[in-house]
């Protein structure tokens, strides 16, 4: 059975969710809302929409719509998913899905209340590269993580002095619209931290917030530092996440990445399962994206090698360089990242699974994050 959705809000990401989605044999996304009615025309043409509606109320209560989509600004997701929820739709919502933990708790309940799917756009969990992470995370193969830290050097040159990202009523600034893709990121490889703490930075002669730091402290011991400046222009804007483990340092490059390297100190059964059964899992993750590797050996120690480090001991034969990539490039990924999304609520609305991989428990959890940088 194929589902029918309709999309509210037809911004720039609106295009990425209907390009991500085209030949999708498991959802069809036939009609659209805005109240700009240029645009409106302008989509229905360009995807081959069937409906056009100029208020959300009605794409919410038409009795063809399984799911609705809502990629409107953050300031809207909360009262539209309860809209949707209220009507019996299911809900994909653009992150973060509400401005604030409370908000977002809300819309969990109402959806458990009406017994309706519903999932949050968190896309750096379907990047094959990040899976990789958390395969080593889970099987301790190189020690325990210690640190991460993310470099988010984001381009503002589309973004007007009046745009809504500036404004916090709209948008809840730079931690809460944006942040929430790496909180959960980490919330996902690392478990939830116990407290965080942030700094806010104004651009010179305005006032909106246009730089942010802050430090969140998990479980485990580990230490995340988090920077995002939107300061760049497009073509120069860059974006890093490291992670460091007690025998192995890793980085991701890219706010999607497609090349991430660990250079580790492995015993040959840590090689084979880097290079076996992860490798072979992340090949498979995400459909029409394959990961390649290119392995080199940095030094090589005695067979009987003992080294010593935080306290403990522990052996490896070599320090290997692996340099793992994605085969396309980042939109590709990110459109196939999206879809994935869209397609795993698919999977939990027809009863094929018992949640999505993403629920709106992970997003009130980044949402948490979000607001101890904020200090609230």
């Amino acid at each position: 059975m194929r589902l029918n959705a309709g999309i509210i809000g037809l911004g720039w990401f609106a295009g990425m969710i209907l390009k991500s989605l085209e030949g999708a044999r498991e959802i069809s996304v036939t009609a659209a809302a805005d109240i700009d009615e240029k645009k409106a025309e302008e989509f229905r043409q360009k995807f081959n929409l069937e409906k056009i509606y100029d208020n959300a109320d009605d794409i919410i209560i038409d009795p063809a719509m399984d799911i609705i989509i809502i990629s409107t600004p953050p300031h809207m997701h909360s009262r539209l998913a309860e809209k949707a929820l209220l009507a019996g739709k299911h809900i994909f919502l653009e992150k973060p899905g509400a401005l604030n933990p409370e908000d977002m708790r809300a819309t969990a309940d109402l959806a458990v209340k009406r017994n309706l799917k519903a999932t949050v756009d968190f896309v750096m969990r379907r990047n094959p590269l990040y899976l990789i992470l958390k395969r080593l995370c889970e099987n301790n193969i190189f020690g325990l993580p210690e640190r991460a830290s993310l470099e988010n050097h984001a381009h503002d040159d589309s973004l007007s002095p009046r745009h809504w990202f500036w404004d916090y009523k709209k948008s809840g600034g730079i931690w809460v619209e944006h942040g929430v893709h790496f909180f959960d990121l980490a919330d996902w490889l690392l478990g939830l931290p116990t407290h965080a703490r942030g700094s806010k930075y104004r651009r010179e002669g305005c006032d909106f917030v246009d730089r942010v730091l802050g430090t969140a402290f998990h479980q485990n011991g580990a230490i995340v530092s988090y920077y995002h400046g939107f300061t760049k222009p497009e073509v120069f804007e860059k974006t890093s996440f490291s992670l460091v483990f007690e025998r192995a340092y890793t980085k991701a490059e890219g706010w999607i990445p497609v090349t991430m390297v660990v250079d580790a100190m492995v015993t040959p059964m840590a090689d084979g399962i880097l290079i076996g059964d992860i490798l072979e899992e992340a090949r498979r993750f995400l459909p029409g994206i394959g990961v390649n590797l290119e392995k080199r050996e940095l030094k090589r120690f005695d067979d009987d090698g003992v080294f010593r480090g935080r306290g403990k001991h522990f052996r490896a034969s070599a320090r290997m360089e692996y340099i793992f990539s994605l085969d396309r490039d980042r939109w590709e990924v990110y459109r196939a990242c999206v879809r994935q999304g869209i397609l795993d609520l698919v999977r939990a609305v027809k009863g094929q699974k018992t949640e999505p991989d993403v629920t709106l428990e992970d997003a009130k959890n980044a949402l948490d994050v979000a607001y101890m940088m904020e200090g609230e």
